[in-house]
Parts: C-alpha cells; sequence; structure tokens
C-alpha cells in the first residue's frame, strides 16, 4: 500500500474503509511498473456512506467552501440585508453591522421569513431596498434562474453587493423534488456570463472551488471534518464543486 493511499485511509477511518480500497487498487494499477489484467476492475461502493449530503453526520463539503466564501466577504453583509429561508448567515458572517434582516420564502409555513414574494417573478420583492442579498445554493433549484438573477439585482439598492453560491458537482437536492425541485448545475462561465450581463462584466467576480477528493467524499456523503484540510485544496479546475461570485449593483 502506498504512503497516499496509507494516508487516505487513517483520514477516513474504518467507516470509509471500502471506499478507499477502490483508490488503493487504482493507484497501484497506475503505479510504474504494474501489471493490469483486463478483468480487474475499480471496486467502489455502490451506495453512499450517507444520504442528504451527509448532514445528519456532519458538515457537508460543499459548505465548507460556501461558509470560506462568504467569510471572505463577510465585509459586504451590512446594513440592509436579505436571505433566502432563514437568516443564518446574515446573523454569522453580518453581526452587528447589519441594521435590518430580511428573509425571503414564498412558503407560509416558514415562520421566518419577513417577505412572502417569488423569487422568479419578482413580485412582493422590495425593489432598490438592500445592501447586500446572500443568495446560496438556491438558483439551482429555481426553474426561472434568470427570472430569480433579475430579481436579486432590482432588490439591490445602488452600491449593494449580491453574494451568490451555486452547484457545479452535486446529487439531487431532493429524492423527490418536491420540497427544493432540483433543475440546475452551473460552471464559473456560466455564472460569469450570467451575472455580467445583468450587473456589467466589471462588478462581478468569480471563483470555483473543488478538488477530486473533495467531490467523491462529498458525493458519498462524507462531512467535512472527515477530510484532511489538505484534500480540499488548491482547487482544481476539472473539479468546480461549488461556484461563488460577487457582483455589485451600480
Amino acid at each position: 500500500m502506498t504512503a497516499t493511499a496509507r494516508r487516505l485511509r487513517f483520514v477516513l477511518g474504518r467507516a470509509y474503509a471500502a471506499l478507499w480500497r477502490a483508490a488503493e487498487g487504482a493507484l497501484a494499477r497506475a503505479a510504474p511498473g504494474s501489471v493490469r489484467h483486463e478483468r480487474e476492475r475499480p471496486r467502489l461502493p455502490a451506495a453512499p456512506v450517507h444520504r442528504r449530503y451527509g448532514l445528519r453526520v456532519g458538515r457537508p463539503v460543499d459548505r465548507f467552501y460556501i461558509e470560506r466564501f462568504l467569510q471572505g466577504r463577510s465585509g459586504d453583509v451590512r446594513g440592509r440585508v436579505l436571505e433566502v429561508l432563514d437568516a443564518t448567515y446574515t446573523r454569522r458572517f453580518g453581526g452587528t453591522a447589519v441594521t435590518r434582516s430580511d428573509v425571503l420564502d414564498l412558503d407560509p409555513a416558514n415562520a421566518a421569513a419577513t417577505i412572502r414574494a417569488d423569487l422568479e417573478t419578482g413580485e412582493g420583492v422590495p425593489r432598490g431596498a438592500y445592501d447586500c442579498f446572500v443568495l446560496t445554493q438556491t438558483i439551482s433549484i429555481t426553474y426561472d434562474l434568470r427570472g430569480a438573477l433579475d430579481t436579486a439585482h432590482a432588490a439591490l439598492a445602488p452600491g449593494g453587493v449580491l453574494l451568490l453560491t451555486v452547484p457545479g458537482i452535486s446529487h439531487q437536492a431532493e429524492p423527490d423534488g418536491e420540497t427544493f425541485p432540483d433543475h440546475w448545475r452551473f460552471t464559473w462561465r456560466a455564472v460569469a456570463r450570467l451575472l455580467g450581463e445583468r450587473f456589467g462584466a466589471e462588478h462581478v467576480e468569480v471563483s470555483a472551488q473543488g478538488t477530486v477528493a473533495a467531490c467523491a467524499a462529498f458525493l458519498y456523503g462524507i462531512p467535512a471534518a472527515e477530510l484532511d484540510p489538505a484534500l480540499l485544496d488548491p482547487h482544481d479546475p476539472d473539479y468546480e464543486m461549488v461556484i461563488c461570485a460577487r457582483a455589485v449593483r451600480t
């Protein structure tokens, strides 16, 4: 067993050994001088280690990248701030810099919502009102994504900032597709173009985050805490798990 394979097994623990046995076999077959037999095939687990992103056992890997992005842009979370579903990130990254926090949701059962409105049509969303709109992992479950981005742009006051994250590599948001109907996956180029059309390319910053190990762990439902941080960076452009963007309305 190679040093790399030993390290992976140690980091993930026995519960995930089956997954990394497949990686060990692949490393052995790829090693110089190794002989590959025709019948040899990678042996990957047929089912996830945990479903639902591993939420029941820890923070999903995509949230590591999302929260790091928001931490780096926490200075933008200020004044009047809008967030979808709840105000978790507004409170966490804005703190006392937030003068008013609004939560957008169309669902009447959501007691946290202060604005009952439709992100796709923009009906009921205040226009030109917000200094920051924290919009994480929402556009992918919005069929009319262009309408939603138009609404986000219109909701911001001049100088207001949209902090957007979307999935690049992920499984379905909901098994039944009822509560959060999943529609889209993105690349950094698509996000740059979509935002550039509304905010102007010169007012948009886009970055992608992910590695092959992080993507594999995420798809298998292995939480971020189970991974060696060295496996989460540096970003590999072939594996865009999360795309993060900052756009400023002028």
